[in-house]
């Protein structure tokens, strides 16, 4: 019994841990980059480009062949060993081997396997960026979570102070200081900050799922973010465009790609000009028969009277060996314009991909002039609504004590403390606006997305 209870114990205590678990940031990028589909099926094809890579490099070695029959002829035949003609029930085999090798091509072999690199290198950049862009997703997700969950703080603050509020008039309206009025009034307030509220958590609740869904979590699994204790740095400074340009060149995969699909194509381009050379090939083969209607011809002692005896398979398996070596060059003369248009075509490929490059360049450049311009907004928008948030509070500390002074009356005491409300709500607003926007700014020159 006493065992049974401690296993009890032991499955209940160990789910109640695992249940606590709360996830930070790190843990939802790593939990992202380990079982996220997109980005596994991303670096499946990573794996697909690097066989490609492999299987051109072996396309330079030759290669090697053997091949085996078993055949068996009836009726009119010729018996392919001894050229004869035969009418009766003919047995033979083939055994060859044979290699060949391409000497020459126009170099396409070795521009293939050259353009096969730069393929294996765009779809590791292709794979990188999906992993970063999902990990942006994810620093959204985490971050609008946080700030609905401050929300509902908020709200509910709000609603605490609006129930001390309406139990105190109660009391005051029983002994006739306040007329019943101002309950009603108190009351109506006090109903649309529970609203608030719900709509505060159901928002809160949205935030939670989508976070969930990005790390393709079921709603039924037990989930909960650590809130973010960071200091806010008001004196963030951004650094120069084009610094931060630079460092984005070198650290982000967004241009990188366009270059190796750059010279990917370039290399397509070598190859359609290679099909203009001549190819030079060499092959060799050794191969052997043996037909069961072969007879070896064999003379008596005196070598006068010939007779015809069973030709082993041993025997006919050596003495059938034939070799062969050829040395072909195959030149080009007139193939229906092919070459010609497999060439025009990967001019344009070229072109198609150095515009590429260029756009690639300049969407980087605007994305970081604008992330530049939102940090800059989104730091004063911060300071600015910190500054709004001490006056408004020092504002409705000073109208609370002249309503509690009865000297103002409650519809001006709701208005006070709306504004301050709305003051919090735009402070927590840019908080985490401004904390993204910086973040952003960190990601692009190379530094991790933590906080």
């Amino acid at each position: 019994m006493k065992r049974i209870l401690f296993l009890i114990c032991f499955v209940f205590g160990t789910a109640s841990i695992y249940a606590q678990k709360q996830w930070n940031l790190e843990d939802c990028l790593r939990h992202a980059q380990d079982n996220n589909i997109t980005i596994k099926k991303a670096f499946l094809n990573t794996e697909i480009s690097k066989q490609n890579h492999f299987q051109s490099k072996m396309a330079l070695l030759p290669n090697l062949n053997a091949s085996l029959s078993d055949n068996t002829n009836f009726g009119r035949n010729i018996d392919p060993v001894t050229n004869q003609i035969t009418i009766d029930r003919v047995r033979n085999n083939n055994f060859s081997l044979s290699s060949s090798i391409t000497l020459f091509n126009g170099f396409q072999s070795i521009n293939n396997i050259r353009k096969n690199n730069f393929d294996y290198l765009s779809s590791k950049y292709d794979a990188e960026k999906i992993a970063n862009d999902i990990s942006v997703n994810i620093v959204t997700a985490y971050l609008q979570l946080l700030y609905n969950s401050d929300l509902v703080e908020v709200s509910q603050q709000k609603v605490d102070v609006s129930e001390l509020q309406v139990e105190r008039i109660s009391k005051m309206v029983e002994v006739g200081s306040l007329p019943k009025g101002d309950l009603l009034n108190t009351e109506s307030q006090k109903a649309q900050e529970e609203l608030q509220l719900i709509n505060a958590q159901n928002q809160r609740d949205i935030a939670k799922l989508n976070l969930m869904q990005l790390l393709d979590l079921s709603v039924s699994e037990s989930f909960d973010v650590v809130q973010l204790e960071v200091e806010v740095d008001e004196n963030y400074s951004t650094v120069g465009n084009q610094a931060v340009y630079a460092l984005a060149l070198e650290n982000l995969p967004d241009v990188k790609t366009a270059e190796t699909k750059l010279k990917s194509s370039e290399r397509s381009l070598a190859i359609s000009q290679g099909a203009r050379s001549p190819r030079l090939s060499l092959s060799a083969s050794v191969g052997t028969l043996y037909s069961d209607a072969n007879r070896r011809l064999f003379y008596d002692s005196l070598g006068a009277i010939p007779t015809y005896q069973d030709y082993p398979f041993e025997d006919q398996f050596n003495d059938n060996v034939s070799q062969a070596i050829s040395l072909s060059l195959s030149i080009p003369i007139f193939n229906n314009w092919q070459a010609n248009a497999s060439i025009s075509r990967a001019k344009i490929g070229v072109l198609q991909a150095q515009y590429s490059v260029q756009e690639a360049k300049n969407n980087l450049r605007k994305t970081i002039e604008q992330a530049q311009n939102d940090a800059r907004s989104a730091q004063k928008k911060y300071i600015a609504s910190k500054k709004a948030v001490a006056y408004q509070e020092e504002s409705f500390q000073y109208t609370q004590n002249k309503y509690d002074l009865q000297l103002v009356n409650s519809y001006d005491y709701n208005n006070a403390k709306n504004t301050l409300f709305k003051a919090e709500t735009d402070l927590l607003q840019s908080k985490y606006d401004y904390l993204f926007k910086t973040k952003m700014l960190d990601f692009y020159m190379g530094k991790p997305l933590t906080f």
